[in-house]
């Protein structure tokens, strides 16, 4: 019975361990892989790409900026549709794209 007790792992080969370690690392880097948050200004570059190249319903018009995005490699966990509306109701009333989903109420002075 004793000779079971020298089973145990006290020793591990040099060459299966390094084979352990370099398998972990390749997972740890897998799972590392991060991509960058969209600034302010990918978001405007977005919404400006998504009004030239967008047709239908306004609703849609968020997730297609969220995907031109997203094909750029950004994490758009915390892009908001809110965000995204407020910077093309920006955009269209400073002037640098015209309202073609024509969402943006216009505040006309007497």
């Amino acid at each position: 019975m004793e000779g079971n007790k020298s089973l145990g792992l006290d020793y591990v080969p040099d060459d299966v361990l390094e084979e352990v370690l370099q398998e972990e690392e390749k997972l740890r880097q897998k799972h590392k892989k991060k991509y960058p948050y969209p600034s302010s200004r990918d978001v405007v570059n977005a919404v400006i790409e998504a009004v030239r190249s967008f047709s239908g319903h306004p609703d849609e018009f968020p997730d297609h900026v969220i995907e031109l995005l997203r094909d750029k490699g950004f994490d758009t966990r915390h892009v908001t549709i809110k965000r995204i509306w407020r910077t093309y109701e920006l955009l269209v009333r400073k002037g640098v794209i015209s309202d073609r989903l024509g969402v943006v109420i216009r505040d006309y002075e007497d």
